[in-house]
């Protein structure tokens, strides 16, 4: 194998994505759609060069992982606190809770029907599916005005965490077969998560401060990395860690508070989180790219012409759509109509699917059903984006005349 090629590859990889990133821009087509398409064709490409055929799967779940890390790391830095933001926060938490469990109770019973799958299975495999990804809503809802732009940001962050942690409740349902067991587990581990994550972020800010190193920014993200792995050994919810971090740095005004209060400057803090955004930024962007193109390579085109796949496909995502359109109008009033658009299936999604264990593997559920329920999603999106910045322009060109 000649690694002057793969060089030569994982930089083309990354031109691409930059170019998909512009594409976007100015379609509104996710950019990973293309990636997953490029990584689709690769694929392909690489059936006529066997040597080059290699097992992608474990790369696949590493990349995710650090990449979903430095996208809920990105997502919490443009996060505000403030008084003034706390109603459109608990609507978004609410928001991202609901539709969760709402998604989870449409979907499950089309997978217990049609796939013959039993309760506990059902409910397993619909969870994947019921998580909005941040890692496709942050960069595809940079052009909205600021109240659509923040809640869907703080939904698609908080959606993350809960989807893993309600995904990790039920798999510990159903390998300990305790339900009540489970549950309190569950709780008191969320408690310790947010009192061990406020610790860990304060120490953190207050580590960066004090370090006299000329390079710290990746010895950072290293310990980061290493709290989300440690935080997953020891049944914790690590996102939650991430997340505090970010929000302490973000806001530090609210949490360095009394004897905490004169230990850094406000310069301090500025240059701080200024450096750990364009790190998250870029590090985020760069797993962003090869997870999806890693992702459209493990995919069997055979299964996506499959037409039960496709029907349990479209039934999976009008499902999605009927929670949301109905949780917006109950919830949601001061939104613009974009909201109802945005609810895409992502880096999560595939996550979550490839941590269900081998003994918890069903024959019956065709991977191929991933695939086009992030396709549908991200296409709806994509529509709902156009469409909105289209009336936007005639919106403003009524108002110029």
């Amino acid at each position: 194998m000649d690694y002057n090629i793969i060089i030569v590859s994982l930089s083309i990889c990354i031109v691409l994505s930059y170019l998909f990133n512009e594409i976007a821009k100015r379609t509104n087509v996710p950019s990973v759609l293309m990636l997953i398409v490029a990584g689709v064709i690769l694929g392909q490409v690489l059936k006529f060069f066997p040597e080059y055929n290699v097992d992608f799967f474990p790369s696949l779940k590493i990349l995710g992982t650090i990449g979903l890390i430095m996208i809920v790391l990105e997502g919490a830095l443009d996060l505000e606190l403030t008084k003034e933001k706390s109603g459109l926060i608990g609507k978004a938490t609410l928001l991202a809770v609901l539709g969760i469990i709402g998604s989870i109770l449409f979907i499950a019973p089309i997978f217990h029907f049609l796939l013959n799958m039993d309760i506990g299975l059902s409910l397993l495999y619909a969870t994947p599916l019921a998580v909005i990804s941040s890692a496709i809503v942050l960069p595809s809802v940079v052009s909205l005005n600021e109240y659509d732009k923040e809640l869907l940001i703080y939904e698609s962050c908080i959606s993350d965490i809960i989807g893993i942690m309600v995904f990790n409740l039920i798999l510990s349902i159903m390998q300990t077969q305790e339900v009540q067991g489970s549950i309190s587990d569950f709780g008191i581990e969320f408690l310790i998560t947010v009192a061990v994550s406020f610790v860990i972020g304060i120490g953190l800010v207050l580590l960066f401060k004090f370090l006299n190193a000329k390079v710290k920014l990746f010895f950072f993200i290293s310990i980061l990395i290493l709290i989300y792995a440690l935080g997953k050994m020891i049944h914790l919810s690590p996102l939650v860690m991430i997340l505090m971090f970010g929000l302490i740095l973000k806001n530090h005004k609210l949490f360095f508070i009394g004897p905490l209060k004169n230990l850094m400057t406000r310069m301090e803090f500025k240059k701080m989180e200024k450096d750990f955004h364009i790190i998250s930024r870029e590090t985020a962007f760069v797993l962003r790219t090869f997870f999806f193109i890693v992702f459209g390579l493990t995919i069997d085109l055979l299964s996506l012409i499959n037409f039960e796949v496709l029907i349990i496909s479209l039934m999976v995502f009008i499902s999605i759509y009927l929670v949301r359109i109905v949780l917006l109008k109950v919830f949601e009033k001061e939104g613009s109509p974009i909201l109802g658009y945005v609810a895409p299936r992502g880096l999560i999604t595939i996550l979550l699917f490839y941590s269900i264990p081998k003994d918890l593997l069903s024959e019956t559920f065709q991977p191929g059903v991933l695939l086009w329920v992030i396709i549908l999603t991200s296409i709806y999106m994509t529509y709902g984006l156009i469409k909105h910045v289209k009336g936007a322009e005639i919106e403003h060109e009524v108002d110029s005349h």
